[in-house]
């Protein structure tokens, strides 16, 4: 605790996120104690100093939703690590749903008809794959169909429109008085991440401390191998 002393002058005009963020993992993570989570969200600071710098010159709500983002993320990488602990396996098993991999399997769930699904991802083991080594693509149907039903009426019928009836965007405007297609297609990308996060959320992303300078020179590939 006593190097985050020494920095708390910086840490505490952040600190209601780190305690609405770690109050929020503790109650999902009942294997967590909410001050151990906030403990690790302070060493989030402590080791991202430039990260943290950077982000208040963009001014206090960008730097208030940005955090909100990588402590959410820092929090949910470390609750995950406690919990495969807890129950006797490794955060490597585990599998995370894209929004790519939601949307191609949507048209399936809906109809009950795999046939629409698209051939050419079926089987691939590759990054834009939808069914890879270790996954059961019936397993993934099920779990998005058992989260669809609980969705809003509302979040149901944009995903109807889309997925199941093959609306475009503009049709979609015309169905729901909408202004743009911007506002449609935001839409169906707010139902289809509540269906992400219901099924356990986004993969957590490593944050580097480099500065935007160094971020541009390092190279496109180390960059990926990092963050998986």
């Amino acid at each position: 605790m006593g190097l985050v002393k020494m920095q708390w002058e910086k840490i505490e005009p952040w600190d209601f996120i780190v305690v609405s963020v770690a109050s929020e993992y503790a109650r999902h993570y009942t294997m967590c104690d909410l001050e151990d989570i906030k403990q690790a969200l302070y060493e989030w600071f402590l080791k991202h100093p430039r990260k943290l710098a950077e982000w208040e010159q963009l001014g206090k709500k960008d730097a208030k939703n940005l955090l909100y983002r990588s402590l959410r993320n820092h929090a949910l990488d470390y609750c995950q690590y406690w919990k495969a602990k807890s129950l006797g396996y490794e955060v490597e098993d585990l599998f995370f749903y894209t929004p790519e991999m939601v949307e191609t399997l949507l048209p399936a769930v809906l109809t009950d008809n795999l046939e629409v699904l698209p051939v050419q991802n079926l089987g691939s083991t590759g990054k834009s794959g939808i069914v890879s080594e270790g996954n059961n693509m019936q397993t993934m149907l099920a779990e998005i169909g058992k989260i669809y039903v609980g969705l809003s009426a509302e979040d149901k019928q944009v995903l109807i429109m889309r997925f199941q009836l093959g609306y475009e965007y503009p049709d979609i405007v015309e169905k729901l008085g909408l202004n743009t297609e911007d506002a449609a297609r935001q839409r169906v990308r707010r139902a289809v991440k509540r269906i992400i996060n219901r099924l356990g959320g986004y993969k957590p992303q490593v944050d580097d401390d480099s500065s935007s300078d160094e971020r541009q020179e390092t190279p496109e590939e180390e960059i990926t191998a990092e963050l998986e």
